[in-house]
């Protein structure tokens, strides 16, 4: 069973229209200063709830198009695997992923393969936000939703969005260290990417000032600045991602040949405003406001340290990919000083700003940019 009643032309823009509705409806909340009042809280999580659901069956139900990027290609190996052909050294990489991918066309379709893939990528992130915020969590899960690689990472780079969701789920347990360790191995299983987030947030638990990952990743933009080719180059030529062809391949432009949509390897000072957005926050919060919260100390530092590598390798081929792996915390960086803490007296509808000011660049470039409106 497919969704196919909506023209796949316009399936991902109804996503984001609805995402905008519902971006809109909670600013409307905060700005009659009823977003934190009982009763608004437990119908906002219910909903919550339903709209996680929605979105899985919607995203997972897709049909097989080029529309969605790889689903594509996804569904190419699918196709090859139940056919008895050999997909070569793709098995090796990303082992988990492709184990349930072997399995699923073997033994059931596509369709409940990406609806699988889908529930793994959203429901994670729902329940680390139930986790963090409890009954709260509604504001910080949409926030995650009105992030502008949401969607594309749900049907485009689909095993870097489940590994990335189960980390997110992982860093929740904090009090728990084998299941935290459990689902970050299963993260790494999805998409080796999520190795970066692992360490970042390794190295955040042990050295924990803000001041230090605040002043590397300037010193990380100014590096990239003058010498980020040198960097890219040293790091493909070192086999820096342990055998992975990909990796190398984006540090020098091979990975561009034959794809469809080429890319500028320019210092990407758009993405650099976006990401920049996270660290203002954090340093408003922590150093401005002394908000003193451990586990927001260790999200920021995680975040810091993440984003500061791809800063160092801005120009490869697709390095969104690479900033998509901080851009996973970005979220919990924005949103949960709001959710934890008053800093104002009308501190509802400065939340309101914040949350259109967090997805003013998703309403850029999903739907002004792509002509929705």
């Amino acid at each position: 069973m497919i969704i196919d009643f909506v023209p796949i032309q316009q399936y991902t823009h109804c996503f984001h229209i609805a995402l905008l509705i519902l971006v809109l409806f909670a600013v409307f909340q905060c700005q009659r200063g009823v977003i934190f009042r009982k009763d608004v809280v437990n119908m906002d999580a219910g909903w919550g709830f339903v709209i996680a659901s929605l979105i899985i069956i919607y995203m997972g139900l897709r049909p097989v198009s080029a529309q969605f990027g790889d689903t594509m290609n996804y569904y190419k190996m699918f196709k090859d695997i139940a056919n008895g052909i050999d997909i070569g050294d793709k098995s090796q990489e990303d082992i988990i992923f492709y184990t349930t991918l072997h399995w699923f066309a073997k033994y059931s379709n596509i369709h409940s393969f990406f609806l699988l893939c889908a529930f793994l990528y959203v429901a994670p992130l729902w329940l680390a936000m139930v986790r963090i915020f409890k009954s709260y969590y509604w504001i910080p899960f949409l926030v995650i939703l009105s992030m502008f690689t949401f969607w594309q990472y749900g049907v485009n780079g689909v095993r870097n969005g489940v590994g990335a969701s189960l980390f997110i789920l992982a860093m929740t347990y904090v009090e728990n260290l084998p299941v935290m360790a459990l689902l970050s191995v299963l993260a790494i299983g999805f998409h080796k990417s999520v190795l970066l987030m692992v360490a970042g947030g390794a190295l955040a638990w042990f050295i924990k000032n803000s001041y230090y990952y605040l002043a590397g990743w300037i010193l990380c933009v100014i590096v990239s600045y003058f010498f980020g080719g040198q960097i890219q180059n040293y790091l493909a030529g070192i086999d820096f991602m342990a055998g992975d062809e990909r990796f190398s391949g984006y540090m020098t432009g091979e990975n561009m040949v034959g794809e469809i949509v080429q890319m500028s390897m320019v210092f990407r000072w758009d993405f650099l405003l976006y990401s920049s957005m996270a660290v203002v926050v954090g340093y408003y919060f922590i150093f401005r406001r002394d908000f003193k919260d451990e586990y927001y100390h260790w999200i920021y530092n995680t975040y810091l340290a993440t984003n500061a590598f791809w800063i160092l390798v801005i120009r490869a081929a697709y390095s969104n990919r690479f900033a998509q792996i901080s851009w996973f915390i970005m979220p919990i960086v924005l949103i949960y000083p709001f959710m934890k803490q008053r800093f104002w007296t009308n501190h509802e509808k400065m939340l309101g700003y914040a949350i259109l000011t967090f997805y003013a660049f998703a309403f850029y470039e999903n739907i002004l940019k792509s002509g929705i409106l």
